[in-house]
This record gives C-alpha cells, sequence and structure tokens, in this order.
C-alpha cells in the first residue's frame, strides 16, 4: 500500500510531506492534511486511524465494474466516487479509472487502485506553491474536479483531430483495424456521456442544495464543473453520432468496393461464358461435326470467340460497368 501525505497548519501552510509516519504528527485540531492511498486494501490504515471515521469497505465496493460516479454524505466527511482517465496521452483508449474521495474541513483522504494523474498533477502543484489557496479542504477537492475536467477536455480535443483524420482514410484506407477502431470509439463513448450524464446529476444536486455539510465549494466553482461536465457530454454526443456516421460510411464504401469487385467478375463470367459453351461444343467430336473437317474451322471460331468477347466489351462499356 502507497501512502503519500501533505500536512499543513491551520492557515494552509505546508509543514511536511511524506508517508504514514507523518501521521503521528497529526494534530486534528490544528492541522490539515491530504492523505493519498494507492491500494485497494486500506483496512489496515483505517483501523489504525480511526478518527477518520472512514469505512474502507467504501473503496471496495466503489471499485466494483460499472460502479457510476456517487455522492454521499456522512457525519464526520463527504464521500464523493468520480471518474478519471487513466492516462491522458493514449487518448484513444478513453480508458477510466476510479478516484474516491472523502472530505471535510480538516482533511482530504483520496483513493485509487493505480497512480492517479489528477491526483499526481495537484498533488505536485500544491508542493511547489507551499500552501492551500484556501483553508478549507474542500478547495483541494475542486482543483482535483477541475483537473479531471481539463484532462478530458484534452483527450476529446484530440479524439476530435483524430476523426477528422479517419475521415480522410476512409475512402483511402478500408481496414478491418479501422472499423474495430471505431467501434471501439463508439463504446467508449457512450461509457463516457454516461460518466459525463452522472457528474452532472451531483453537480446540479450541489447547485439546488448548498448546505452540505462538509463539501463547501462556491456557486462559482460548482457552477464551472458543471458547465464542464455539461460540454463533455454534449461533446461525447457529437463525437458519437460522428463515429456512427463513420461506421456507416465505411460499410458504405466497403459494400461499393464490393459492388464493384462483383461487377468486374460477373462482367468477365458473362464474357467467358460463350466461350466456354463454344469450346464445350467443339470438344466433343462427333463424327457428322462438318466443321471439325473444315480448312478454315479452326480460324473461323477463333474469330468468333474474339467477336464474342469483344462486343461483351463494347456491351459493358456503353452500360458504364467499368
Amino acid at each position: 500500500m502507497a501512502i503519500q501525505i501533505l500536512l499543513f497548519n491551520a492557515q494552509g501552510l505546508l509543514l511536511a510531506e511524506g508517508d504514514e509516519t507523518l501521521m503521528s504528527q497529526y494534530d486534528p485540531q490544528q492541522q490539515l492534511i491530504w492523505v493519498d492511498i494507492t491500494d485497494q486494501h486500506s483496512q489496515a490504515f483505517f483501523k489504525q486511524h480511526p478518527d477518520f471515521g472512514i469505512d474502507h469497505l467504501d473503496f471496495e465496493e466503489a471499485q466494483r465494474e460499472r460502479h457510476p460516479p456517487q455522492f454521499e454524505e456522512y457525519g464526520t466527511h463527504s464521500y464523493l466516487l468520480t471518474h478519471e482517465l487513466k492516462d491522458r496521452e493514449e487518448y484513444l483508449l478513453l480508458e477510466r479509472s476510479q478516484l474516491l474521495l472523502h472530505v471535510n474541513d480538516h482533511f482530504l483522504v483520496t483513493q485509487h487502485l493505480k497512480p492517479s494523474i489528477s491526483v499526481s498533477k495537484v498533488f505536485q502543484r500544491i508542493r511547489e506553491q507551499g500552501h492551500l489557496d484556501s483553508t478549507d479542504m474542500s478547495q483541494v477537492c475542486f482543483e482535483l474536479m477541475r483537473q479531471i475536467v481539463i484532462d478530458y477536455l484534452a483527450v476529446m480535443l484530440a479524439l476530435e483531430e483524430r476523426l477528422s483524420e479517419i475521415e480522410d482514410e476512409i475512402f483511402d484506407v478500408s481496414t478491418d483495424d479501422l472499423l474495430a477502431e471505431l467501434i471501439a470509439y463508439s463504446s467508449k463513448l457512450q461509457k463516457a456521456k454516461r460518466s459525463f450524464s452522472y457528474h452532472e446529476e451531483i453537480l446540479q444536486q450541489w447547485l439546488r442544495d448548498d448546505s452540505h455539510q462538509h463539501i463547501k465549494m462556491d456557486y462559482e466553482q460548482l457552477s464551472y464543473l458543471y458547465n464542464q461536465f455539461e460540454r463533455l457530454s454534449s461533446r461525447a454526443s457529437l463525437y458519437q453520432g460522428l463515429v456512427d456516421s463513420l461506421i456507416n460510411g465505411y460499410i458504405s464504401v466497403s459494400a461499393h468496393k464490393t459492388n464493384r469487385v462483383m461487377m468486374t467478375l460477373t462482367m468477365v463470367t458473362a464474357i467467358f461464358l460463350p466461350l466456354t459453351l463454344v469450346a464445350g461444343i467443339y470438344g466433343m467430336n462427333f463424327d457428322n461435326m462438318p466443321e471439325l473437317k473444315w480448312h478454315f474451322g479452326y480460324f473461323a471460331v477463333l474469330s468468333l470467340m474474339a467477336v464474342i468477347v469483344l462486343s461483351g466489351l463494347w456491351i459493358a462499356k456503353i452500360k458504364r460497368w467499368y
């Protein structure tokens, strides 16, 4: 279990950073703390520090597959489950991971299974500036949510560029890999849209009810997050529609190419079928076939075959089959 801790005084000035050993210096009445846990099994930590009032089973439940974003308020803290991107650079994957936040006025505990992009960036930013912007840990919670939004927006813009590239490629490169990529985008965007909608509902709930005991973001911050998630949801819908159009376009282009191939094969078959018929007739070698004894029979049949081929090509040209 990997644990990082930032310890602040009551005014938000950074006092120390380190691992779990810093807990011995923590005074809940006089200090603020951010504990970041990278592991699923945090039972020992919360048993050793019951003052947080956190049930480790919350995180195990949050890791359930397809668990939606969720907000709960307890007596000692608020519980927020949010989704973030696993890797901002690999935008084609749009893979998400769960980030769990336990927050009140004096502490913030973040939990995640693998290294978190948003936690790492905000953690580093606070460490470098050496103080919090506010004496309320809800401000750090806002910073994390804003970083998640920033990463998602960057990925969605990069995805838009990739879809534009596919629009150009789809008429030149028709491979199964391209179709598989588009189908993957459609699925990922559908999941992302659901996630954004859940975040919208949570933020709408916060905007309607400002009496939350532990998460104390102001109206401007909540409006910013709500508008950004609404924007992400709209983009996800837009891009999913574009992906579906590209899939239909890909199928249409592939079907058109298949039809052209089948038309060519049909035309070849139609031209050579009479030749096969002629060859089959004169290949029977009956005794009473006068053409077999004719001095110019061979050349006459070859000429007939040439006329058939040229006639077939001429008819195909008139009908614009090629």
